[in-house]
């Protein structure tokens, strides 16, 4: 599978010469993107969607989805942008992060987003949590750390140490 690139790779030319910050990588909406160094990955704007961030500790590969929607697996869109939906993405993601180096028996994940941000009867943002908990322990990975729901957007940092920084909207931050 392939999904558009990340906005390092955007940014940067394929030698690395590009005038862009390499200490930090943005993450788009519906992307995803692996790091493997002393980066620092980044996503904004998470309202009803979610961050997934998994991390391997032992060889220090991380890799950050933002996904806006729970369910890709049965549409063309699925294929085509997989990091816009949650389980396609954290499938792809995990897949990524293994080719980087890191192995899917050693990853653990922290999630942060699926606010309720409209008042609907059928809320995305919980079923985005919902999706990605699923997704996550049908792959045998462990959700060591949340900060989801409320109505409250939400920034994360996902750092080289393997912890998830989360802004709300409304200034808090914590660690995770």
């Amino acid at each position: 599978m392939s999904h558009p690139p990340s906005s390092r790779e955007r940014t940067l030319s394929r030698d690395g010469s590009g005038a862009a910050d390499a200490g930090r990588i943005k993450v788009g909406v519906s992307d995803l993107s692996v790091a493997t160094g002393g980066e620092t990955l980044t996503t904004s704007g998470l309202g009803s969607c979610v961050a997934v961030a998994l991390v391997d500790r032992s060889t220090g590969v991380r890799g950050l989805l933002h996904a806006m929607l729970p369910n890709g697996t049965e549409t063309d869109t699925g294929i085509e942008r997989p990091g816009k939906y949650v389980d396609t993405g954290i499938e792809t993601l995990i897949a990524e992060l293994e080719a980087a180096g890191a192995s899917p028996d050693r990853l653990e994940a922290r999630v942060a987003g699926g606010a309720e941000m409209l008042d609907l009867t059928d809320a995305v943002g919980p079923r985005n949590v919902a999706r990605a908990e699923q997704c996550l322990d049908a792959a045998g990975i462990p959700v060591v750390e949340r900060a989801v729901g409320d109505g409250v957007g939400r920034t994360v940092r996902f750092r080289a140490d393997g912890r998830l920084v989360v802004r709300a909207a409304d200034g808090f931050e914590r660690t995770l």
